[in-house]
Parts: structure tokens; sequence; C-alpha cells
């Protein structure tokens, strides 16, 4: 295979790839706006504990946002970086993405408005959460330690969250060096 035809497998690959992370990220924000507050809903009728896990499942929504976030970017990283140079005299699509900041503005205010709600949804979740514990935590001693391992544990969630997406932001929202 010569160096034209390997260039342009990766670039259609990479294009595939860049689909399939598009699609991901559809379903992970269809979820968890519409399933969050379902499951929210649900739990509040299952066992107490059960309201437990959902700041988790929330988190993780988060963390896969991120990530599918981050994937797309670095396809356009690679396509910028790797193929475009290879291509004489023509300016590629990524690189003219690039080149003006307010052409990526709208992902980055996508990316921030998710990262918003979901928040807002995570603290949410925390707060059913700490209602349902709030009862037994003046019963039984029991409950002080649900409480209070609950709240460690949720606060430990959020600045792990909030690191993660302070240190992935600038790869996850543009693919210049700037941003990287």
């Amino acid at each position: 295979m010569d160096s034209d035809a390997f260039l342009l497998h990766q670039f259609n690959t990479i294009r595939e790839e860049i689909k399939a992370v598009k699609a991901r990220s559809f379903w992970i924000v269809a979820i968890g706006l519409f399933g969050v507050p379902i499951i929210t809903f649900i739990a509040s009728y299952a066992e107490k504990f059960v309201s437990l896990l959902i700041p988790y499942v929330v988190l993780v929504t988060i963390i896969l946002f991120v990530a599918e976030q981050s994937a797309l970017m670095r396809c356009g990283r690679y396509i910028r970086q790797v193929i475009e140079p290879k291509v004489d005299s023509l300016e590629g699509w990524e690189s003219w993405l690039e080149s003006r900041d307010d052409l990526r503005l709208m992902d980055r205010h996508f990316f921030a408005c998710f990262i918003i709600v979901f928040f807002v949804y995570y603290f949410m979740t925390i707060g059913v959460a700490m209602q349902t514990l709030w009862g037994d935590a003046d019963q039984a001693p029991s409950g002080q330690y649900w409480l209070y391992g609950a709240m460690v544990s949720y606060a430990i969630g959020a600045v792990w969250a909030v690191t993660t997406l302070l240190h992935h932001w600038r790869s996850a929202t543009g693919t210049s060096e700037k941003t990287v």
C-alpha cells in the first residue's frame, strides 16, 4: 500500500470513529437527561439504599461524556497533525477550524452546558440520597455511619470529577496545541 492510499485509509477510518463517537455521545446525553430522573424516581420507591447509588451513575455519565468528547477531539487532532500536513498547499478542515476561535465556540458551550446540567443532577441526587439517610441517622449509630460515609464518598467523587474535568477540558474542546 502506498503512502497516499494509507493516508486515505487512515482518514476514512478516523471518520468512521468520529461517527461512532458522535452516536455514543448522543446516547450518553439522551440516557443521562432522561434516565437519571427516571431512575431517581424509581429509586424513591425501592429500597432506601438504592438512591445512594444514583450520584455515582451521574458521575459515570459525566466521565463517559468527557471521554467521548476527548476521543472526538483526539481524532481531529490526529487528522490535523498527521494527515493534513501530508497534503500539499491545501488547508485541511481541522486546521481551518482551529485557525478561528469562534468555530469551536459552540463545541465548548455544549460541553460546558452538559457539565453544568449533570453536576446539578449530581448534587440533586446527593440531596435525595442524604434525605433518605437523614431519618436513619437519628435512630441508630449505624445510620450516622452511612450518612457520614456517603457524604465523604460523594465529596471525593465531586473532587475527582472536577479534577478530571479540569485536566481534560482543553483536550476535550479543541485540537490545537494551545488547547492540549
